[in-house]
């Protein structure tokens, strides 16, 4: 039964050291996750930035979080431009995160730069990310590497090019891809990486917890958890992208009733037909769909991208559920004439 809150028994590996992290990309969710671990004092986080990398350099970041406060000029332990830099420092990473954007071009070219910075037995990979099978062309790339993968609902994101507000908890579910056991490659190695992560997250969250909530929890099944928030990324967020609108305006108007719940439904059917039932309960489409009062002027994060011509997190939010639809004979109406509708606004957008 999909559980997305139960912890895993574990045992976790003494760290005697400060952990090495490499962070790849520092935008809203990047730069909480690298000021988190650095704040739990048993990381080091080296960033990889590109379009901000002169002005993080300079001035730091200002954050405003309602977990950690207000902090000013903050940086990371290092910070550098691109892979190679980060690669030619001669560091041995404990962790690498990648929390950019979902996207399949960016993907790839990820995966060619990361070699050189991983080190074989001891390197994971965290893949702090929206979406639907994820981890895929990661397990593909590097088979032997533990991987594991965030369900998270921090609510951050970039004002400026130095400035992030995080509006939101940090809460977040974190769980292990089993891309293949074998006799060195076992399935306690990948749980105990991801368990360490959850460990120090944990630790850099300790004062936020207490007035906030904030948590990082392991769960034994991240899969339903992905089914389980795509109930409101493949309905809100794409719905109010494509019709350019915000979450109270799709409560409010004639479409809650006739594409937001029918949506919803459809991912649910989708998630069910996959093993994934409990995930997406009754109770859960009813929680969604009340959440936000219809006053709430929240734009989406795909809705944010469309407004700044940056390229949409389609394929992992969309294409990769209507996929197993079509695989399990589901009928999707609506999130099809989204999908379809969205892949033109994509077009336009390259």
């Amino acid at each position: 039964m999909f559980s997305p809150t139960r912890r895993l028994n574990h045992s976790l590996p003494k760290v005697k050291n400060m952990l090495d992290v490499c962070v790849v990309g520092a935008g809203g969710v990047g730069t909480i996750a690298a000021y988190t671990l650095e704040n739990s004092q048993r990381a080091r986080v080296t960033a990889i930035l590109r379009s901000n990398y002169a002005l993080v350099k300079e001035r730091g970041f200002d954050i405003d979080s309602t977990d950690h406060g207000k902090i000013k000029n903050w940086r990371p332990h290092n910070v550098v431009s691109s892979f190679a830099s980060a690669a030619a420092n001669k560091k041995s990473y404990d962790f690498i995160v990648i929390t950019t954007k979902a996207l399949p071009d960016l993907t790839s070219s990820i995966i060619t730069e990361l070699k050189p910075l991983i080190t074989p037995g001891k390197t994971s990979l965290a893949l702090l990310q929206n979406g639907l099978a994820i981890e895929a062309p990661f397990a593909t790339a590097f088979p032997n590497t533990p991987i594991f993968s965030s369900v998270s609902m921090v609510g951050s994101r970039l004002t400026n090019s130095t400035s992030v507000f995080q509006q939101k908890a940090d809460v977040s579910n974190i769980g292990a891809h089993f891309h293949h056991v074998d006799d060195t490659f076992t399935r306690a190695r990948q749980h105990n990486a991801a368990a360490l992560y959850v460990d120090v997250y944990n630790a850099g969250l300790a004062n936020a917890k207490l007035k906030t909530d904030a948590r990082c929890l392991l769960v034994e099944d991240i899969v339903g958890a992905r089914w389980a928030k795509l109930l409101w990324n493949a309905s809100f967020n794409t719905l109010c992208t494509v019709l350019r609108i915000s979450v109270g305006e799709l409560l409010s108007g004639p479409g809650r009733n006739t594409l937001l719940e029918p949506a919803m439904r459809e991912i649910a059917a989708v998630a069910t037909a996959a093993g994934y039932g409990d995930a997406v309960s009754e109770d859960m489409i009813q929680n969604k769909l009340h959440d936000s009062p219809p006053t709430s002027t929240l734009r989406p994060s795909m809705l944010v991208d469309l407004e700044n011509e940056r390229p949409l997190e389609l394929e992992v939010i969309l294409g990769a559920p209507l996929r197993v639809a079509l695989e399990k004979g589901v009928k999707t109406p609506v999130l099809t004439q989204v999908y379809e509708l969205l892949k033109q606004v994509q077009w336009k957008l390259t």
